[in-house]
């Protein structure tokens, strides 16, 4: 039976002069770079221009490693020395359409956190720095999420930090959307606090669990909601477009919960064929589309 790893769904967010052509060359046409005791870069690439995805892996690999080895004959242990040993290879499929990518977290090698930090280095490093930045960021598990928010009995304070996407908007925080796009902001930061007895007065709670109440929501019924610029950005993180935190109560213990912490993802095969990961990972992110009337 296949081992699986776990798979996590983000987006890459481009700043600077980064454009998608910039970051298809960056992965079909990769350098290398070197942390510490080990190197990192693409291999097995592979770019569907018809589909507009690219399927690769990011391995991490030593210059020279000792292996230890056996002599039969002398009845001996030995070692020998061996060059570019592949320490841990992670499997990912980028699509384009939705600048989503689906990434594994591969215990004690490259955990999500490294490869997330890596990959974007890749893209960096390709175009030297030169007024350009990456980021993956997580789409959240709304239930998930949803179930840890709905503990809190206040909120004490709110932190978010969004960027504008391309090419998806989302109905709730469309005008959150706009407001950036109109002032030129690359990215915008909101941190909110409240010291009152009753914490601050968000509607976070009851605006994310319209999008899993299927029998009364549709995209009219969103639209017509009023949505505070904190609640927005909440949302617009949740959806792959930046980061959040709320600070609380659940009675008298201190929670944290942030984005971060309930991203979406799904088991599949360690060493995946590439049209198959494709096309469930293409349903994957077509279901957060639907569910989340996520539209172009």
């Amino acid at each position: 039976m296949a081992k699986n790893y776990r798979y996590y769904l983000g987006r890459i967010t481009k700043g600077g002069v980064l454009k998608t052509e910039d970051i298809i060359d960056a992965i079909m046409d990769p350098v290398i770079i070197s942390k510490n005791l080990y190197n990192y870069t693409f291999t097995n690439m592979y770019y569907d221009e018809e589909k507009n995805y690219i399927y690769g892996k990011l391995v991490k690999y030593t210059l020279e490693s000792e292996i230890e080895t056996v002599l039969p004959e002398q009845h001996k242990e030995s070692s020998v020395y061996v060059t570019h040993k592949k320490e841990s290879s992670s499997p990912f499929i980028l699509i384009l359409d939705y600048m989503g990518i689906v990434y594994p977290h591969v215990w004690n090698n490259l955990l999500k956190e490294q490869f997330e930090k890596y990959f974007c280095e890749l893209i960096t490093q390709k175009h030297e720095n030169f007024f350009v930045s990456c980021m993956v960021e997580p789409i959240v598990d709304l239930r998930t999420f949803i179930d840890r928010v709905s503990v809190l009995s206040r909120v004490e304070k709110i932190s978010a930090t969004v960027v504008p996407p391309n090419p998806l908007f989302g109905p709730v925080w469309k005008d959150l959307k706009d407001y950036l796009e109109d002032r030129d902001t690359k990215e915008l930061t909101i941190i909110e606090k409240s010291t009152h007895l009753d914490g601050i007065k968000t509607k976070i709670q009851k605006l994310m669990t319209y999008f899993i109440d299927n029998e009364k929501t549709n995209l009219e019924f969103l639209k017509e909601q009023d949505y505070d610029i904190s609640d927005a950005a909440i949302l617009m993180a949740a959806d792959g477009y930046g980061r959040a935190k709320l600070e609380g109560y659940h009675g008298e213990e201190k929670v944290i919960i942030k984005t971060r912490d309930n991203q979406k993802s799904f088991l599949y095969d360690r060493d995946p064929d590439k049209e198959e990961f494709y096309q469930y990972s293409l349903n994957e992110f077509r279901s957060i589309n639907t569910e989340r009337y996520l539209g172009h």
